[in-house]
């Protein structure tokens, strides 16, 4: 049996932080439940704890999608298979593309056979783009590539696991109405968006781990992804 160390751990995940941006243009804000000067100050000094109350919405920042999202008899994310969560990564190098062009086929094909590994199951399919770099900047949700429906439903014929992606949507931003989502979601592939730092795995091999929050009824999940680089 193959022994692996771990040779490093990536964060692939943006901060969370009061009024972030988000792609629905929600509200986030974090407050103040109990601070420790004044716990500090009615226990006469004897306890100071600090704490506080999150409200923001399952889509925000780097999450999670569960199929509930567009399919009404989809799975939420307290439903899904924990082993979806853990698996090798396939990164693929799509960092050519420019914003507002589609990422084809073809395009796949070709990062495919760069990478050296079959698009299929049992792995977290991983579109780099490299724009992470504009994350938070005006129109970032805008101007960016984008994955058209023909490709999304070429990567439901090579039965993938999971879908992710550093683009903040992955759908043409004049389809308001977001069909890629729908191929995906309606095929029961969940996605990762909104990834960063995907440079640092470049021709690495890893495991991706990417835990949601086991939320009754959730449709999505902010998370923390990590890379497990193996060595």
């Amino acid at each position: 049996m193959a022994k692996y160390a771990v040779k490093e751990v990536v964060d692939l995940s943006h901060e969370f932080f009061e009024g972030m941006p988000n792609i629905a243009g929600l509200p986030v804000t974090f407050w103040p439940v109990e601070t420790i000067a004044h716990t500090r100050k009615i226990s006469d000094g004897k306890l100071g704890i600090e704490s506080k109350m999150m409200l923001l919405p399952e889509h925000c920042g780097t999450h999670f999608d569960a199929p509930r999202h567009f399919d009404p008899n989809g799975l939420t994310t307290e439903n899904l298979p924990a082993n979806l969560f853990v698996m090798p990564g396939h990164l693929l190098d799509l960092t050519h593309k420019k914003n507002g062009e589609a990422i084809t086929i073809a395009d796949l094909e070709q990062a495919e056979a760069k990478s050296g590994k079959k698009i299929g199951p049992g792995q977290a399919t991983i579109i780099w783009t490299g724009v992470d770099k504009d994350w938070g900047k005006p129109g970032f949700h805008l101007n960016r590539p984008f994955v058209p429906v023909p490709t999304a439903e070429w990567l439901v014929k090579r039965n993938i696991s999971l879908f992710c992606t550093d683009l903040i949507g992955m759908d043409d931003p004049q389809e308001w109405w977001w069909p890629t989502h729908e191929v995906w979601l309606k095929a029961g592939i969940c996605m990762v968006q909104q990834l960063c730092n995907l440079h640092e795995l470049a021709d690495k091999e890893f495991l991706f781990i990417s835990l949601p929050l086991k939320m009754r009824g959730g449709t999505a999940s902010p998370v923390r992804p990590i890379a497990v680089v193996l060595s």
